[in-house]
């Protein structure tokens, strides 16, 4: 039971520590994108038991990746067996120029930067009486 829960663990601690975001769609990041799409799709609508069933599918694709940098490995095609999983991602940051700025209705929206807004500071109509309510 302790080398299951141990493997397990270790399990987990590599699927933290590889990176989910690659612009190249290496990896876990394939497993990643599918299940954030799913469990938006599940949690939206209120539906426990396939948002649970939509994290074991996602570690069952985490495992698939590990099994086939295995492969890989075995077969010569990769270094280590988990190199295709770990390795520094490649990320996509759009250049100033390349990106539009936020417009200035967008940077007014912060309903919390208005003084006039007093939905979470309006301590006249959400006082408790300290009467007991009479």
């Amino acid at each position: 039971m302790a080398l299951f829960v141990l493997l397990f663990m270790l399990f987990v601690g590599v699927v933290a520590s590889a990176p989910h975001n690659d612009a190249g769609m290496r990896g876990f990041a394939p497993c990643t994108f599918v299940m954030a799409e799913e469990l938006n799709a599940a949690a939206g609508e209120h539906k426990v038991w396939e948002v649970m069933t939509v994290i074991g599918k996602g570690y069952l694709c985490y495992a698939g990746v590990m099994r086939q940098g295995a492969e890989l490995w075995a077969e010569g095609k990769q270094s280590t067996p988990w190199a295709n999983y770990l390795f520094k991602p490649e990320t996509y940051v759009a250049a100033p120029d390349e990106s539009e700025p936020f417009s200035e209705d967008l940077l007014k929206a912060n309903m919390l930067d208005e003084e006039e807004n007093t939905t979470f500071g309006d301590n006249e109509n959400n006082k408790e009486n300290s009467d007991g309510g009479k």
